[in-house]
């Protein structure tokens, strides 16, 4: 489909029919990251991988703020009438919560996958600062070697293949738009006070090696949310829907078929 917004003509990949739902990407990649996952789920559903702006199809700058790549995922959920439902990976779970805040009342369940409601504590947001440091001085690629052994099980890395794939996805990205995910994410308010008060179906999911956003983290989330289901992927790192794409669109089907349908 193509949404026009901040006066840019944007193409959003879709695929299947029935509701709608939206699967909004992390951090350092775009829709892609979701194609095995979109390709299962596009049976029951009218499956939207959007690009966050600055990247793929999506010509708007990056802003380097979680609020303006909500504005982006507000204007398209409202593209749609109810019921949509939204998972949001990584820092696309830090939009969601961002775009939940504004209590839209089309979006009637989310799912938020290997993510967490809290903000980057002061160790964090220097890590986010040197990470915008490396990108501009040595590029994305230096990017891409520092984090796919931190988006991938250590089993799965010995899986030439998907390695390949996720890097192709990283390097694709342009300096200046690492740099925003980098910026947004350091400065992004934290959401646990949100938690307690979501008024609509929620499933959090994890893998079990993930350590970037470590299990614990979502069962405490899972268990702020009334009501909240809570997945754990065995064996799979950060990255489930590259990883694990198989189980995630089982989880996220079976989820969502009973909350939309």
């Amino acid at each position: 489909m193509r949404l026009e917004w901040g006066g840019q003509a944007v193409e959003v990949r879709e695929a299947g029919s029935g509701p709608a739902l939206v699967l909004v990407h992390g951090y350092p990649l775009d829709g892609a990251m979701w194609s095995g996952v979109a390709r299962t789920l596009a049976a029951r559903f009218r499956v939207l991988k959007p690009d966050l702006p600055g990247r793929g199809e999506n010509p708007a700058a990056a802003s380097g703020d979680i609020e303006s790549y909500a504005d982006f995922l507000e204007a398209l959920v409202e593209a749609f009438p109810s019921p949509v439902g939204v998972a949001g990976f990584s820092m696309g779970g830090y939009v969601t919560l961002a775009l939940l805040r504004r209590r839209p009342e089309n979006v009637r369940a989310v799912a938020f996958v290997d993510t967490r409601a809290e903000a980057d504590d002061a160790e964090g947001q220097k890590k986010r600062d040197e990470a915008i440091a490396t990108v501009r001085s040595d590029g994305v690629a230096k990017i891409a070697d520092g984090m796919v052994p931190r988006l991938l099980s250590e089993a799965a890395l010995g899986n030439r293949d998907l390695v390949e794939r996720v890097r192709r996805v990283i390097l694709r990205q342009k300096p200046e738009t690492v740099a925003s995910d980098l910026s947004a994410m350091r400065g992004r308010r934290d959401s646990t006070d949100l938690l307690a008060g979501l008024d609509r179906p929620a499933l959090v999911l994890v893998g079990e090696k993930d350590t970037l956003t470590p299990p614990a983290l979502s069962e405490r989330m899972a268990a702020a949310i009334p009501g909240a289901k809570l997945v754990t992927i065995p064996g799979a790192g950060h990255l489930t829907p590259m990883e694990r794409p198989g189980a995630v669109a089982a989880a996220l089907g079976e989820f969502f078929a009973g909350a939309l349908v």
